[in-house]
């Protein structure tokens, strides 16, 4: 049985859940809850002959070497117009159904998210408890997206369960949704697969068979890559493997049917 006790850091509340006084969760001085996801070697990608596939995700075994802590939840409006003094999303009041504060901020460009991090690393209360936050790289951000899991979604192969876990094109209902309503993955991550896509740290290039360790992707590229899916695309687009990316300023102004967010990494290091 887990023990569990309480301890501050800084402005942050720390939730140690094993027992030894390991940290599995954070909260720092904004509201934003943070998942240890554990290192470890995973299959990234997708198996050879699956039929859903893209020619972009060819399986290979990666290596992460620390734990680290991921955003539960995608950035929402309010902690970004807290951080950033705006909030540019598409759907907020009084054009969304009910409050949207804590809907996923979108119209947000890779830049600006790269931003965002380095504002909130520079808060007071993140500089005097020595944390700092950036975007997960694409191997991070597949590892705490499968949640352990091995199959197409962080919950297995069959897609009729989708809705369980994701706001997606069947019921997406026009509109982005509050953070964690629907089923988290193993790993007590939530909306990985739909409501708005999200930021990775990755320049985009097709992977190789080979395996890899602690991959931060290529030195330079044209394109960031996104992940995830959003509330108004398919299945198909949301599985843990699927791979897209974008010009690093493109914030979908003017696509209204694009929402991409993002959600930060803290570092283990600097939750103690």
């Amino acid at each position: 049985m887990l023990a569990c006790s309480c301890q501050t850091a800084g402005d942050a509340t720390i939730d140690a859940r094993e027992t030894g006084g390991v940290a599995n969760d954070a909260v720092n001085s904004i509201g934003m809850k943070f998942v240890r996801v554990p290192k470890g070697t995973f299959a990234m990608g997708s198996q050879r002959g699956n039929r859903n596939a893209d020619l972009d995700e060819r399986q290979h075994e990666v290596t992460i070497t620390r734990d680290y802590f991921i955003g539960a939840f995608e950035c929402t409006q309010e902690q970004y117009e807290r951080v950033m003094g705006k909030n540019p999303s598409q759907f907020q009041d009084p054009r969304s159904k009910g409050s949207t504060a804590n809907h996923p901020v979108e119209r947000v460009s890779w830049n600006d998210a790269v931003e965002f991090c380095r504002r909130l690393s520079e808060l007071p209360a993140e500089k005097a408890a020595g944390r700092s936050y950036r975007l997960p790289t694409e191997a991070e951000w597949e590892r705490a997206c499968r949640g352990g899991s091995t199959g197409e979604f962080a919950f297995g192969d069959d897609a009729a369960a989708l809705g369980d876990y994701a706001w997606y094109q069947p019921n997406g209902g026009g509109q982005t949704h509050p953070v964690g309503q629907k089923r988290p993955n193993a790993f007590g991550i939530y909306d990985m697969h739909g409501n708005a896509w999200e930021w990775c740290a990755d320049w985009y290039v097709e992977h190789s068979s080979r395996p890899v360790v602690d991959p931060t992707g290529p030195a330079n590229g044209t394109d960031r890559v996104y992940r995830g899916g959003s509330w108004n695309y398919s299945a198909g687009y949301c599985r843990s493997a699927n791979r897209t990316a974008t010009r690093p300023e493109f914030n979908s102004s003017g696509f209204d049917f694009l929402s991409i967010s993002f959600r930060v990494v803290m570092d283990e290091s600097s939750a103690r």
